[in-house]
């Protein structure tokens, strides 16, 4: 490099940047110092990038000669090992050990990008890097005299806190949206913007800077095992919102097996090497886009929605976005500030369409419901001006549109009533789902202060029922829930109870007006029936037990029903203990 006074940075490329390839990782720099035997290369790339590699690779350049400092920048934070050398007049005068194997305050400047202080000189000094990583190698180096540098990272850091404010806005916007409108759609939107936003965290070097800072072998292995998560996360909120479980079963089970997927080599990166998991993991979220990026496709052409239509640009923008930064890793793409921040410029697209998306998904129910409203409300206009007009010749009429009227409000109604029904029973089991049993807890607990009667409850968990599902099947298992669910629903005969399905393989009985002895005989009657029940499951015929636990309370202001529910955990817990298939019972 000539000599003269800079104000930019330098990019480290073409002529300016040689290197060459050590497969035996044995030489030192003594030996590349040394020595001119060496083979060593002008780099001909924008930013050196070589891909997936378990070779060593030196670098060198020359420092030109001035008396301000200088900066170098490596601008890439997954590189495991970096090694410093400054030489000066034929002498090594300076070295440095870091990458992010190491803690992170060892570095010599504590920044997210590694830096590397050099002194100014008169005479020009030269500068060795010995460089492994089980990641992409790549080399995105820059000189910058020092003021200018931290110049401008502030404009950098300005650019990222855009991002991540945007990131946290959209996440913060959904989560209150979920908790107003209990629609899982939402969470599991928040689920994926997060886990994508910790991967860019990780990537661009902000997540080992201030979230875990003191743990290297993890800050190696996050990229391998959240990548995977945000496949699982995005998968289950593409089932919710384009509603597959319902309108297209075949394609639910296509996301779902991905979804499953990403779980596994999520929980496979803790134990195997980074090298080895993040191109399954790459691989794994290419093809996920691109299932995603299909599906949303032809859900848009079959329904006609506008929030589909979004939905289906949003992913083809990060779609675009995640492919260039994966073709740059492995070094199909040079490394440059448009394949580096591709996906988190696609992806901030993508968040911003996606909360487009969801409040379409909700102006269009709730579009549908005013309409609903708007056309009974209309029908009662007429009917009233046409009584108002008519005369008693007319009556017949009026009492035809009086049952237009009432057909189309009980329509309605039956429409809410089907609607309401729907959102509190399990798909499953059909009996009423575990939100109906946190209201009917609540609403029975306060009748039950108001009136000073006792409340139970009893708790069934199918025994070793994960052996069911995996000698028969899911599908099987299914069976198994619906028909004992069905059989508990039967045996439960007084018209306050409620038999729900609170959650996996656990059914729950609330009894209004019951003590803990009466409760107690139920539930060994259940526990008996199910004993001695044989399951058809079409293909096989088979026999489950059942642990079961009973609690009881007062309602009063003391006791609560996540006390009563805690009691009747324990007992279940206890009958699990005690050798399953028996009944065990807890009071406050």
């Amino acid at each position: 490099m000539a000599e003269e006074h800079y104000t930019n940075g330098i990019p480290l490329s073409g002529d300016h940047l040689e290197f060459f390839v050590d497969p035996t990782h044995g030489l030192t720099i003594d030996d590349v110092h040394g020595y001119n035997l060496w083979d060593w290369r002008s780099n001909e790339q924008e930013v050196p990038s070589f891909g997936f590699s378990h070779d060593t690779y030196w670098f060198r350049f020359v420092v030109p000669g001035n008396d301000h400092a200088w900066l170098l920048e490596i601008n890439y934070a997954l590189l495991d090992e970096i090694e410093f050398y400054r030489v000066k007049g034929g002498e090594v005068v300076e070295f440095v050990r870091t990458g992010d194997h190491f803690v992170f305050s060892e570095r010599p400047i504590q920044h997210r990008a590694f830096l590397f202080p050099i002194d100014g000189a008169d005479e020009a000094q030269h500068v060795y890097l010995k460089v492994r990583s089980s990641s992409s190698i790549q080399l995105p180096a820059t000189l910058w005299p020092e003021k200018s540098y931290f110049e401008a990272d502030q404009y950098r850091f300005a650019e990222h806190g855009l991002y991540y404010g945007i990131v946290l806005v959209m996440a913060l916007y959904n989560f209150f949206l979920f908790l107003r409108l209990r629609d899982s759609a939402y969470l599991f939107y928040v689920l994926y913007v997060i886990t994508f936003a910790v991967a860019q965290m990780s990537l661009t070097g902000f997540a080992y800077q201030f979230i875990w800072p003191n743990f290297p072998v993890w800050n190696e292995q996050s990229m391998a095992v959240i990548t995977p998560l945000i496949v699982t996360s995005g998968m289950v909120f593409v089932s919710n919102f384009l509603k597959l479980q319902n309108n297209h079963p075949y394609l639910n089970r296509i996301v779902y097996l991905q979804a499953w997927l990403g779980i596994v080599l999520a929980f496979l990166s803790t134990l195997l090497p980074y090298a080895v998991m993040i191109p399954y993991g790459a691989a794994l979220a290419i093809v996920t886009c691109s299932s995603i990026l299909f599906i949303s496709y032809y859900v848009t052409i079959k329904s006609r929605q506008k929030y589909a239509t979004y939905f289906s640009v949003a992913w083809s923008m990060f779609l675009i976005g995640t492919v260039i930064l994966a073709m740059n890793k492995f070094g199909l793409l040079p490394r440059n500030g448009l394949t580096e921040s591709a996906a988190q410029i696609g992806s901030a697209i993508e968040i911003i369409l996606l909360s487009f998306a969801l409040a379409e998904r909700l102006h269009d129910a709730t579009s549908r419901r005013f309409k609903a409203e708007a056309e009974t409300l209309q029908v009662k206009e007429k009917l009233i001006e046409t009584k108002q007009m008519q005369n008693e010749a007319l009556e017949v009429e009026v009492e035809q549109r009086t049952r237009d009227l009432r057909l189309a409000l009980e329509k309605v109604n039956k429409l809410n009533s089907e609607l309401e029904d729907l959102s509190t029973l399990d798909q499953v089991t059909g009996v009423r789902n575990r939100r109906y049993f946190d209201e009917m807890m609540e609403r029975e607990f306060r009748r039950g202060r108001r009136n000073g009667r006792e409340l139970a409850l009893i708790m069934i968990d199918l025994d070793n029922f994960k052996s069911v599902n995996d000698t028969y099947g899911h599908q099987a298992g299914d069976q198994c829930l619906k028909t004992v669910a069905s059989e508990v629903y039967r045996l439960v005969k007084r018209p306050p109870d409620l038999v729900c399905r609170y959650g996996g393989e656990e059914l729950a009985v609330v009894l209004p007006e019951t003590k803990l002895e009466g409760a107690v005989l139920i539930g060994e009657r259940i526990r008996a029936h199910i004993e001695a029940l044989w399951i058809d499951t079409g293909d096989e015929r088979i026999q489950v037990t059942a642990s079961v636990g009973v609690s009881a309370c007062m309602p009063n202001e003391e006791s609560s029903t996540h006390a009563l529910v805690e009691m009747a955990d324990q007992a279940l817990y206890q009958a699990k203990l005690n050798g399953r298939n028996r009944v065990e019972q807890k009071v406050g």
